[in-house]
């Protein structure tokens, strides 16, 4: 596997991450493999870590090798493994992944246990790292409190379109997935249930009616639609909620 380190069989993704520890004791995991053992995305065919920048080390066709001193608060353990911790690694995973495979890891490490905030922080600590403007552009353009993957895509389309309405949002006795409060237009993801069962029909009718006769415009959308062509869609619900802002001003 690795200088002086063996294995009888083929080795699986975490014997190989282990083999690196053993072979570099100063090396932590990192980037993708970091990522996989969060449990953030699927395991990678490339094993990826870091060594200190003055460390020199040969590394085998599977292990990619990034040099960096990283301060002890960039480091923690998985499963008794050095790895370095997650603020970090979500940004090691914008440098190397592209915008659109990265997008999902950062709207749901920012909307369950990392702090956009501390993100922000880290990038200012070192300015002139790699991958610190594309997460800083990623920080603008997540998607915030969803509840289904379509309405995760669809808030970042409109974002890209350079609207910003509010997700999951109160309107009376109901919470809405899209709520422009100043255009009066409330954005709803049809997901599969509501074409299948009907009292979800029905519920989400009552519903509409009572919306509507409060002064809403609602706008229906299925969750198909919305994968099919965010961009579309959200560039449909951009020029309504414009047109009506200004109508309304």
């Amino acid at each position: 596997m690795l200088p002086g380190i063996y294995s009888a069989d083929q080795p699986t993704t975490f014997a190989r991450c282990y083999a690196v520890t053993l072979w570099q004791p100063n090396a932590l995991l990192s980037h993708r493999t970091a990522a996989w053992l969060y449990g953030w995305m699927d395991e990678h065919s490339m094993i990826e870590a870091t060594l200190p920048a003055a460390s020199k080390a040969r590394t085998p066709f599977w292990l990619r090798m990034y040099r960096r001193d990283l301060p002890a608060s960039d480091t923690t353990e998985v499963v008794q493994l050095p790895v370095v911790a997650r603020e970090r690694t979500l940004i090691d995973c914008i440098a190397v992944m592209t915008p659109e495979a990265v997008a999902r890891i950062v709207d749901e490490r920012l909307a369950t246990d990392i702090d956009a905030q501390v993100i922000a922080s880290k990038i200012r600590s070192t300015p002139r790292r790699r991958g610190n403007s594309r997460a800083s552009s990623q920080l603008r353009s997540a998607a915030s409190g969803f509840a289904s993957e379509p309405e995760r895509v669809l808030d970042r389309a409109l974002i890209a379109c350079g609207l910003r309405i509010a997700t999951n949002h109160w309107v009376g006795n109901y919470v809405c997935d899209f709520v422009d409060e100043l255009a009066r237009v409330v954005v709803e993801v049809d997901g599969r249930e509501f074409h299948s069962a009907p009292e979800v029909f029905s519920k989400d009718r009552r519903r509409q009616n009572d919306l509507v006769l409060d002064g809403w415009l609602v706008l229906r959308f299925s969750a198909f639609d919305v994968m099919a062509n965010p961009e579309k869609t959200a560039r449909q619900i951009a020029g309504v909620v414009r047109r009506r802002r200004r109508a309304r001003n």
